[in-house]
């Protein structure tokens, strides 16, 4: 078997970046290991990711070491490359899985696929040492075994991202990709390693500039899991059936009405209009009352707040909400709020001129410029940068007239 040697990079220079990789990786893995994760619901998938991490750090700075002390060997290296590649794949993905969907990764699954990588890497050593003639058809079937790997991790994290990205939108009725795009930056980056990984089974001169990126990977892996919380705590109500908190919310309105005048009790609007002609007028008035106040004290601008939740604390039933917002506005809570927060968005650029149009976009409750711009554009038919151009010509025009 012919594998290209070290040409341009000589073996202390190979043996130096091994042995700065595997000090590096084992001390980004005891960071890792010890970084301190608070006891707030949610969070205890956290911990599962953690514990799936950091073995993939120490495995892949004991194979640094190792071959910091042995050197190259261009036999040894490709096998051990191509292993310990297949069991980071594997690592690396449930993790991001753990950190979209954790329902859907259970350490069985990890374990029976740790299994099989590590069969198949003592059939590759065995062959290597005591069958060579026939280690070129499995270190190829191996190469084969790992590109089919990486196809299959990729299709499951697309099909896991893109599903929890529609629950987070659907949750919050706003376009959320955006907040969720470091998970997805975090998985085609590692793929990316991964599949690099395979170049240097054959152009080993690119361990130099392949060390020093998986390195940076695993420090940016680190900074990711340290900052997920304060990254992904909008979603966890979702990804984790953890119910979320809210300030204003935190409690329904409490009024004189028993509980059954207004919860889930009314299964449906008829139900709702078999009840005494009082009581129904009465929670009509209440909700009046309630939506009056959502209104006048501006709590449609609350950040994060889901539509179900605000409902909640209006103290009626879900199915009677819907139909009152039908009767008396023509359209459901989620336009209607976004109405509200684009006609405030519109009066916060005329009254205030020196707003930025992030910062108006922030004090109306939206997470990303993006979808505001366009949900602006959509419902004032001009760009909040063309709606504030207008007012300010408006306002030049009227001070040239009053001045002449």
């Amino acid at each position: 078997m012919q594998f290209n040697v070290l040409e341009n990079m000589d073996e202390t220079t190979y043996k130096i970046l091994m042995g700065a990789s595997a000090f590096m990786v084992a001390m980004l893995g005891g960071m890792l290991a010890t970084t301190t994760i608070l006891p707030e619901g949610g969070l205890e998938k956290l911990r599962k990711a953690r514990n799936i991490l950091v073995p993939s750090y120490f495995v892949l700075a004991l194979l640094s070491l190792v071959c910091c002390f042995t050197g190259y060997d261009r036999c040894i290296d490709p096998a051990s490359t191509l292993f310990v590649a297949s069991f980071q794949a594997l690592l690396f993905t449930m993790s991001m899985l753990v950190f979209i969907r954790p329902g859907e990764v259970r350490w069985s699954i990890v374990f029976r696929q740790a299994g099989g990588i590590v069969v198949a890497g003592i059939i590759l050593f065995i062959t290597l040492f005591c069958f060579t003639d026939y280690y070129l058809w499995f270190f190829y079937m191996g190469i084969a075994a790992y590109i089919i790997q990486l196809i299959i991790y990729t299709r499951k994290f697309t099909q896991a991202y893109r599903k929890t990205v529609q629950e987070v939108e659907d949750y919050y009725d706003e376009d959320e990709e955006s907040r969720l795009a470091w998970v997805k930056t975090g998985f085609y980056s590692a793929l990316a390693i991964g599949v690099m990984a395979i170049s240097v089974l054959f152009f080993t001169d690119w361990y130099k500039f392949f060390v020093p990126l998986y390195v940076l990977y695993y420090s940016f892996m680190v900074m990711w899991f340290v900052n997920y919380y304060r990254r992904m705590k909008f979603a966890i109500p979702v990804i984790a059936a953890v119910p979320p908190e809210a300030k204003i919310y935190a409690n329904p309105v409490k009024t004189n009405m028993r509980e059954t005048d207004f919860g889930e009790t009314d299964k449906s609007v008829k139900e709702n209009k078999e009840e005494p002609e009082t009581v129904f007028h009465t929670k009509e008035q209440l909700l009046k009352e309630r939506l009056q106040k959502y209104v006048d004290e501006k709590e449609y601008c609350e950040k994060d707040i889901p539509s179900g939740i605000v409902v909640d604390s209006f103290g009626v039933s879900q199915s009677f909400f819907r139909q009152y917002m039908k009767d008396h506005y023509g359209m459901d809570f989620r336009p209607w709020r976004k109405e509200l927060r684009l006609r405030e968005a519109a009066r916060l650029f005329t009254e205030n001129p020196g707003y930025t149009i992030e910062e108006v976009c922030e004090m109306v409750g939206y997470n990303n410029s993006g979808n505001f711009n366009r949900d602006f554009k959509k419902m004032m038919e001009m760009t909040p940068k063309s709606y504030c151009k207008q007012i300010y010509l408006k306002d030049t025009d009227a001070e040239i007239e009053a001045s002449s």
